[in-house]
């Protein structure tokens, strides 16, 4: 859930973006989206991945300088994902964190990747959760970032956003610049201007700007976004949160529900940093994962 943002970069990478049926061991069959993926890194022999899972109007493309360097320090691939409706992945009009979670577990099934470690933000720490809490046997460890296993605070405040972008006529403007322009009054964050102007691209058929994020898809499915599936049974595995100091979207009050489902989770706040952590103390997020990854306990 998106209530602030500090700049972000991003960069062409190269994509793939399909649909396939996919098979489950737990005996159920399911649609699951090809999610585009970018990849960072180089095989290194048996060290176990890391798949990164982005927030909600986000894409991959937001954790690619992060990425890369953590491929470097950690000597690991590093597989950053597109949601569904997201980035180059495909549209499809439910989202829930059943599906995406699905959509995760068909990818790494695919690749032939037995274990990851899952690194998720927000929309993304929940789908990351979601998969540890479903297959344990797939998570080596779990790192969330700014997200509890519980309905998300903020209520209200994407939806405004959501229904400022779809108000918006793209179709007609020009440029990213021009679309800018016509956010300032809803929207006077500048960053988060910037941030929500990444999924503003041209089309290549018609050479008109168009929205890449599937926001017809994403408001329709806000309430189940906001929320988290119940689970009975926990992940015991090592698990790491890192929340913003500034932020609320780890609490004290949410404490009891981390407890429960990831007992062996560690919750971190680091210092001066709201909802967008590694966006906004990039240095600091990285030692802390790093850290949590590298260890044996």
């Amino acid at each position: 859930v998106i209530t602030s943002c500090q700049r972000v970069n991003v960069a062409a990478n190269s994509l793939i973006s399909l649909v396939i049926t996919v098979r489950y061991t737990r005996g159920y069959s399911m649609m699951a989206a090809k999610l585009a993926v970018s990849v960072f890194g180089s095989h290194s022999g048996s060290r176990i991945p890391i798949t990164i899972h982005h927030g909600l109007l986000g894409s991959g493309l937001n954790w690619r300088s992060l990425a890369d360097k953590m491929a470097k320090m950690l000597n690991r691939m590093v597989y950053v994902l597109d949601a569904r409706n997201h980035g180059h992945s495909p549209h499809a009009p439910q989202m829930t964190y059943d599906l995406m979670s699905r959509d995760t577990v068909s990818f790494l099934q695919r690749e032939g990747l037995e274990r990851s470690v899952l690194i998720g933000h927000s929309m993304g720490g929940k789908t990351a959760m979601s998969v540890a809490l479903r297959h344990p046997e797939m998570v080596e460890k779990l790192v969330v970032v700014d997200v509890s296993p519980r309905t998300s605070v903020g209520k209200g405040e994407v939806e405004d956003l959501v229904r400022v972008l779809r108000q918006l006529d793209v179709s007609v403007l020009r440029s990213r610049s021009e679309a800018d322009f016509r956010l300032r009054e809803q929207i006077p964050d500048l960053f988060l201007r910037q941030f929500l102007l990444t999924n503003l691209v041209t089309d290549a058929e018609s050479d008109r700007l168009r929205w890449r994020v599937n926001l017809a898809a994403v408001e329709e499915n806000l309430p189940a976004m906001r929320g988290f599936p119940h689970f009975q049974s926990a992940f015991h595995g090592e698990a790491l949160f890192v929340g913003g100091e500034n932020s609320n979207y780890i609490s004290s009050d949410d404490l009891p529900a981390i407890e429960r489902l990831f007992p062996k989770a560690l919750v971190k706040h680091v210092p001066g940093a709201g909802h967008w952590v590694h966006y906004e103390k990039p240095e600091e997020f990285i030692k802390l994962a790093v850290d949590f990854i590298e260890s044996t306990n």
